[in-house]
């Protein structure tokens, strides 16, 4: 059990890391989604099952909705993957 908490504190910072790193648009929405499910399933892990399930709801149904709406109204044709420098459409 112990092993199991600590993989998925390291999911969830792993999860924050990918958003804060500057990463594509649409990779950060898989970061904040494996963010958002690591914590929810930690807290499940500790015992708070209401708690879990009302921030995993919340979360999916009203932050990551505006995140997707934010992410249509910025949509770049030529994405950088990582900031390396090439380009998604290619070179």
């Amino acid at each position: 059990m112990t092993y199991f908490v600590l993989f998925l504190g390291l999911c969830f910072v792993l999860g924050v890391l990918a958003v804060a790193c500057n990463p594509p648009q649409y990779s950060g929405e898989v970061g904040l989604v494996l963010a958002s499910i690591a914590g929810c399933e930690w807290l499940l892990s500790l015992g708070a099952f209401f708690m879990s399930l009302v921030l995993f709801m919340v979360y999916l149904g009203g932050m990551l909705v505006h995140y997707v709406y934010s992410l249509s109204l910025v949509a770049d044709p030529f994405q950088r993957l990582g900031g390396i420098g090439c380009y998604g459409m290619g070179l």
